[in-house]
């Protein structure tokens, strides 16, 4: 009796059959039975009539309001990654993570390396798992093509860090407009007046948007960089540039570099020609990325991106959509500034100056 009752528990239809019965996605069943309207009247009835036929009796738990998974629902949220080493996508899954894990919800992590095919690929599998969304993290911070409905099988998506060309899609990123007026203001404060930008390849919307806030705070101040520099995201560009400046601009005295490895390779730069960070020239970076800007003698003030809070973000946006109210546009999130010795004129550094001048005085 057990063994016949065990038997017919197995053999109970699971979402699957109906899918494959109907020649369907698993994610498309899901939302048919579900009754959404993404999904076609004509679908909608195909899959509820082989629901019908294998006798698949869907979940009658309904938690929606307060955030688990709906009826029909998996509690699955997929977060599709494009960059290489991790650098992006793990903050962003540890930020999405605390928001979907309040609401029943977990998240499984799949790496495109840039491909479009393989990205494809992972979403064909994370919708056969019947994950209810999507949570696309870029790592450029350049406008994306947004995905196909047929691509993406009618599942809500949000875009992460690199947004959507589509204004109707949900896409949240980082406030580098907002971090690049804030880097020119805090170098004013510090009475530094000889100030150069030296950015990333020009064609990259975070370089312009970076630029875009430094020249807010500079016209706001009746100011003028000495210049604003650009080539490519590497410390041999920030030395390089660095000693040109130098040459240049004598009395420079503050340089803002629009990601830790040009900073990284500015200070560099600065050192090999006698000048000293930050008594002589303060330095900022951006993207607070720890190999760069840590471990780093001295230690870089930069901006921290703020992916964590990015992944929140993403995730009640998606949560949001699955419930049936999407948001819609860019969101954006503020980069905080974290502030170390190449900016900062502890008592020391200041001592050192002030000994340097009184030696170059009375020589």
């Amino acid at each position: 009796m057990d063994t016949e009752e065990g038997k017919r528990r197995s053999a109970r239809p699971t979402l699957r059959d109906v899918a494959r019965r109907a020649n369907v996605s698993v994610a498309t069943a899901s939302k048919a039975l579900r009754g959404t309207d993404r999904v076609s009247a004509a679908t909608t009835r195909l899959v509820q009539s082989a629901a019908r036929e294998l006798g698949y009796r869907k979940s009658t738990d309904r938690r929606a309001q307060d955030g688990s998974p709906a009826a029909g629902g998996s509690g699955l949220v997929g977060l599709i990654t494009s960059d290489y080493n991790g650098r992006f996508a793990l903050p962003m899954l540890t930020g999405a993570e605390s928001t979907l894990g309040a609401s029943n919800h977990a998240a499984l992590l799949m790496s495109s390396h840039g491909r479009p095919a393989l990205e494809q690929s992972h979403i064909d599998q994370l919708a056969a798992r019947g994950v209810d969304g999507l949570i696309v993290v870029g790592d450029t911070s350049n406008a994306r093509l947004p995905l196909k409905p047929s691509t993406t099988m009618g599942l809500p998506v949000v875009y992460t860090y690199d947004p959507s060309t589509d204004p109707d899609d949900c896409s949240v990123v980082c406030d580098n407009v907002g971090a690049g007026a804030q880097a020119i203001e805090y170098l004013l404060s510090l009475r530094r007046r000889y100030i150069a930008v030296i950015a990333g390849p020009e064609d990259f919307q975070a370089a312009h948007d970076r630029v875009k806030g430094a020249w807010r705070t500079f016209t706001l101040y009746d100011f003028r960089p000495v210049a604003v520099l650009y080539d490519s995201w590497s410390e041999e560009w920030g030395e390089r540039a660095a000693r040109v400046l130098v040459e240049r601009y004598p009395h420079l005295d503050a340089i803002y570099a629009l990601s830790d490895e040009i900073a990284r390779g500015a200070v560099r730069g600065l050192m090999a020609i006698g000048k000293h960070v930050p008594q002589d020239v303060a330095v900022i970076g951006h993207d607070n990325w720890f190999v760069f800007c840590s471990n780093a003698h001295p230690t870089l003030t930069t901006f921290d991106n703020n992916i964590a809070l990015i992944g929140k973000t993403a995730a009640k946006c998606l949560l949001d959509a699955i419930r049936g109210h999407p948001h819609h546009g860019v969101i954006t999130v503020e980069c905080p500034m974290i502030v170390r010795e190449s900016t900062e004129m502890t008592r020391k550094t200041t001592l050192e100056s002030t000994d340097r001048i009184f030696r170059r005085n009375t020589a």
